[in-house]
């Protein structure tokens, strides 16, 4: 009798019991398991600057949100024309081939490649600021590197402004030139003109239609002089623009700092998630084991003989 009544009753605790079993089993394992791979983890710091960017457009700044200028900013910070600077300056090909590849100073390339890897630019919202992180191991190191891209970026944008505007100069000074010539043709057409009609040098205008070739002449003068005068002022103008610093095309708002604690990996939050899969593993094992238990329970107490 009492070999019938633990039979019984063996299907209603064994599945309950072996649920709690596997649950506990599956969870402590996923989470110490998390555990373990947070702690071999390698640490990374993360170091931000922050840069201001204006958009400008004929010496005026343009007003309002432009978030195709935003992107292409992103485009050329990560552009070989700002990075490269930085890759020379902080000397990374040794610095990383010694530290990473056992002495091996890595090619501009590769280390293109990781420099990329551990920056991120991130816009500041509704504004003109641009934030620049970078991540490493060495929370000195990302503070450099993001300081140097900051500096690198401002540096291109007034150095590209100042090529374009010495550019523009140029033309203008072109310009300039052929316009003199002109001048000089003018005057001695108009020369020719006065001793052919033999006009007086102090004559006023006459409405005589032998002496208009040589008052068009003048007036075509007159207009080539004012032109040449006031291109020579723009030109002036120009030149005094050139020489002002150019600080409203980037301005460092905030410079990076060496980060006070790791950002990478997130412990708390990487331990947690462990104890979140840790317990769905362990509901969907243990359930999976009590079902299974309580399937070969009902049928051994099927095939219990009758008293």
């Amino acid at each position: 009798m009492s070999d019938k009544m633990t039979a019984l009753f063996r299907p209603l605790t064994s599945p309950l019991t072996g649920f709690f079993t596997v649950f506990t089993v599956v969870f402590l394992l996923v989470l110490l398991l998390s555990i373990a791979i947070t702690f071999i983890l390698p640490e990374s710091y993360a170091s931000t600057a922050r840069i201001k960017i204006e958009n400008v457009e004929n010496n005026q700044p343009t007003a309002g949100y432009d978030p195709y200028f935003i992107q292409t900013s992103f485009e050329i910070i990560q552009s070989q024309i700002v990075l490269n600077p930085v890759i020379d300056k902080l000397k990374l090909n040794v610095a990383w081939g010694k530290k990473y590849f056992a002495g091996q100073t890595l090619k501009a390339s590769e280390t293109m490649e990781i420099l990329k890897m551990r920056l991120q630019l991130a816009p500041v919202r509704n504004t003109s600021l641009i934030a620049i992180t970078v991540y490493s191991d060495d929370r000195n190191e990302a503070a450099r590197i993001a300081n140097a891209i900051a500096e690198s970026y401002r540096d291109y944008r007034v150095n590209s402004r100042a090529e374009m505007k010495a550019q523009g100069i140029v033309v203008l000074q072109q310009q300039y030139k052929i316009q003199e010539e002109q001048i000089h043709t003018a005057q001695s057409d108009l020369e020719s003109l006065r001793q052919q009609l033999k006009i007086p040098g102090d004559a006023v205008a006459s409405q005589s239609p032998q002496e208009q070739p040589y008052w068009d002449k003048k007036r075509e003068l007159s207009q080539l002089l004012d032109l040449h005068k006031s291109l020579f002022s723009k030109i002036e103008a120009e030149q005094l623009d050139a020489q002002m610093p150019q600080t409203a095309l980037v301005q460092i708002t905030d410079t990076a700092e060496p980060g006070r604690a790791p950002v990478r990996p997130n412990k708390p939050l990487n331990i947690f998630l462990g104890a979140v899969a840790g317990g769905f593993l362990g509901l969907v094992a243990g359930a999976v084991s009590a079902l299974v238990s309580f399937k070969f329970g009902n049928r051994g107490r099927k095939n219990v003989a009758p008293a």
